[in-house]
């Protein structure tokens, strides 16, 4: 269909790796690393817990090499990454925890060990809105107007309520702020991290999502859906009925009705989450089926003919 002619082999939206390939003329692979083991809510630093969703690994997604050096997890998992998409180009993302907290100077020099790796055409740091001060922008400033610079921001949500029940530490001002401040630098390329199935969540609430992303012209958006894992505070919350996961169609109808009001020319670096650890996967069932949720997200859209920016405003 000639409305959504844009995106690349038939999808209805815009995909990561259509980004990758206008960016860098061929396939990129992230390789993912752990080099930090904390956060300000793990350190108290801001009166919040641990977030409720997270788990004692911290969203790392190699866990079990997360003690070796940087250049052996960029090896291992390089490897990995290589073997199984027969890549020849990767970008080292490093994932675990938040990754502008504390020691700035050693990060910055791992970064810089990354970069120098064969094969590497840039970095990716995941970190949150209020770990950012002046001394890691004007890094990230420098590495970006030499290397592909990609931030990645765990917003999750623009309601402070929400934040609170998800025990974020930080409230939406702080985000808008941080994204802000992150798209003045010249070259980065910002991705925002998302969260939907979230208690008291509504309609309203997603499309204003959707077009506070595209007003601020973010690069690109990483979404979440809440889900129970062992051993943290949202288990508790879910064996008291306190908390309900949404089904697929239900996550999926979110999904869309994001999808149809975020400006086509953000990238979508995933659709759903799948529990990486099934052994620490409490509820619901479907986040262990790591093809179904996309494949359903996708038969979703065509089903109701729609697409990435149907309802966007330009």
């Amino acid at each position: 269909m000639q409305q959504f002619s844009q995106f690349e082999h038939g999808k209805r939206y815009r995909q990561l790796s259509q980004h990758y390939r206008e960016r860098f003329g061929e396939k990129v692979f992230k390789v993912s690393v752990s080099v930090v083991d904390t956060c300000p809510n793990r350190e108290n630093r801001n009166g919040a817990a641990v977030c409720i969703f997270c788990d004692k690994w911290g969203s790392a997604a190699y866990h079990q090499f997360r003690d070796q050096p940087l250049l052996k997890q960029i090896q291992i998992n390089r490897e990995a990454v290589r073997k199984r998409y027969r890549a020849e180009k990767f970008l080292i993302y490093f994932q675990a925890y938040t990754n502008t907290f504390g020691r700035f100077r050693e990060l910055e020099s791992l970064y810089q060990i990354a970069l120098k790796e064969k094969d590497v055409v840039g970095i990716v740091v995941g970190t949150r809105p209020d770990c950012l001060p002046k001394r890691v922008l004007l890094k990230f400033a420098e590495i970006a107007q030499e290397n592909y610079l990609s931030v990645e921001l765990g917003v999750q949500t623009f309601d402070d309520a929400q934040l609170r029940f998800l025990s974020r530490g930080h409230d939406s001002a702080s985000s808008l702020s941080a994204i802000r401040n992150l798209k003045k630098l010249p070259e980065l390329n910002l991705c925002v991290h998302l969260m939907f199935g979230i208690p008291d969540e509504t309609d309203t609430q997603i499309r204003e999502t959707a077009e506070i992303l595209s007003e601020h012209e973010v690069d690109g958006v990483k979404l979440h859906n809440l889900h129970v894992l062992r051993n943290t505070p949202l288990e508790k919350l879910y064996h008291e009925s306190r908390f309900t996961p949404v089904e697929l169609e239900e996550y999926s109808r979110k999904v869309t009705l994001f999808l149809e009001n975020l400006s086509p020319k953000i990238a979508i670096h995933r659709l759903a989450a799948v529990a990486s650890r099934w052994d620490e996967l409490v509820a619901p069932e479907w986040v262990r089926e790591k093809m179904r949720p996309t494949q359903f997200i996708d038969d979703y859209l065509a089903a109701k003919e729609t697409w990435q920016g149907r309802f966007f405003e330009f």
